[in-house]
């Protein structure tokens, strides 16, 4: 079977907050590729979110915004399960 699994932290508890994502490809029930990145969510991070996945403003200071990794992301997504 052949498919992709993503996974985002977010920022806050606004789901479009994402501050990283990361992807990882499947094929015959093996991990075929795998990407992933810090997000700058261009929001306020909480608390209660950084004490789950310990990423915050420094951690993504300089990454890249959702929309400057859309087409990559498209790339693993289109025409997958």
């Amino acid at each position: 079977m052949e498919f992709v699994a993503i996974d985002v932290e977010t920022a806050n508890a606004d789901m479009s907050s994402i501050c990283q994502i990361g992807i990882a490809c499947y094929n015959e029930g093996l991990l075929s590729e795998e990407w992933k990145s810090y997000i700058d969510p261009e929001d306020y991070f909480d608390a209660i979110n950084i004490s789950i996945h310990g990423i915050d403003e420094s951690t993504v200071k300089g990454s890249p915004k959702l929309s400057d990794v859309a087409n990559q992301i498209y790339k693993y997504l289109d025409d997958h399960v």
